[in-house]
C-alpha cells in the first residue's frame, strides 16, 4: 500500500502542476485586464475601490495556487465491478492539461459494456501511471498516445491498451518504461512497482510489445464479467 500511496502523491503532483499552470494563467491574465482598467479610470474612486478588491482576492488565489498543499489518502480497498470505458473517458478529463504538448492523448473505446472486477481507485492509478510513465519516455519530437479498450485474446478478456507513436523510441524504450530498477528516481521506481503491484492484485500483469508500425504498446487483461 505504501508504494501505492507514493504512486497515488506522484499523480497528484502531476496534476496539480498541469491545473497550477492554468488556473496561474487565468489569474495573471485577469490581474493585467484590472490594471488596464484601474489606469483608464484612475479618477474613479469607485472603480478604484472596487478593482483594489478584487486585485486582492485574485493575487491571495495566486498564492494559495503557488504555494498549496495537498494532502491525499486512499481509500480502503474495495472490489467491485468497473467499467473500464468509463474509466478511460473520467481519465482522459484528469489528463487534460497534465501533460507535455508534444504528448498528445487520444482515447479509443468502442460503444460498448467493458465491465471487469476491480477496485476502482487501484485501476486509476494503474491507468494513470501508465501514461505518465510513456509520456516521460524521450522521444523524437512529437508523439501520441492512445489509450484504448477492447476485447482481449478470447471473448471473455478485457485488454486496457496504451500505444505510443513516435518519431524516435531508444532502443531500451520498451525495457524502461516497466522496469523499476531502470527509473530515473525512487519516486518514479515506487511508483513502477506499485503498478506492478496493483496488476498482481488484480490477477494479470503488464504485457509490453513493438507494433508493426513500430508503436510500444503496453496492454493488461482482464477476465470480462457477463452483461
Amino acid at each position: 500500500m505504501r508504494r501505492q500511496e507514493v504512486a497515488n502523491l506522484d499523480l497528484l503532483r502531476r496534476q496539480a502542476m498541469g491545473a497550477a499552470h492554468t488556473l496561474n494563467n487565468v489569474f495573471t491574465a485577469l490581474l493585467g485586464e484590472l490594471t488596464l482598467l484601474s489606469d483608464e479610470r484612475k479618477d474613479d474612486p469607485v472603480v478604484e475601490e472596487a478593482v483594489n478588491a478584487v486585485r486582492s482576492q485574485l493575487e491571495r488565489c495566486v498564492k494559495l495556487v503557488r504555494t498549496g498543499l495537498v494532502r491525499p489518502r486512499l481509500p480502503e480497498p474495495v472490489e467491485a465491478e468497473v467499467d473500464l470505458g468509463l474509466l478511460v473517458s473520467r481519465c482522459m478529463r484528469l489528463l487534460d492539461g497534465g501533460l507535455s504538448r508534444r504528448i498528445v492523448v487520444d482515447s479509443d473505446v468502442p460503444d460498448d459494456s467493458w465491465v471487469v472486477r476491480g477496485d476502482p481507485a487501484q485501476l486509476e492509478i494503474l491507468l494513470l501511471a501508465v501514461v505518465h510513465r510513456m509520456a516521460d519516455l524521450p522521444v523524437g519530437g512529437c508523439a501520441e498516445l492512445t489509450i484504448g479498450v477492447g476485447v482481449g485474446q478470447g471473448p471473455d478478456t478485457v485488454c486496457l491498451r496504451f500505444d505510443l507513436a513516435a518519431d524516435e523510441l531508444e532502443a531500451d524504450a520498451r525495457q524502461r518504461l516497466v522496469d523499476p530498477a531502470l527509473a530515473e528516481h525512487e519516486v518514479q521506481a515506487a511508483t513502477l512497482e506499485a503498478v506492478h503491484e496493483i496488476a498482481d492484485h488484480h490477477g494479470t500483469h503488464l504485457q509490453t510489445e513493438r507494433t508493426a508500425d513500430h508503436s510500444l504498446r503496453v496492454s493488461v487483461a482482464f477476465p470480462r464479467l457477463a452483461d
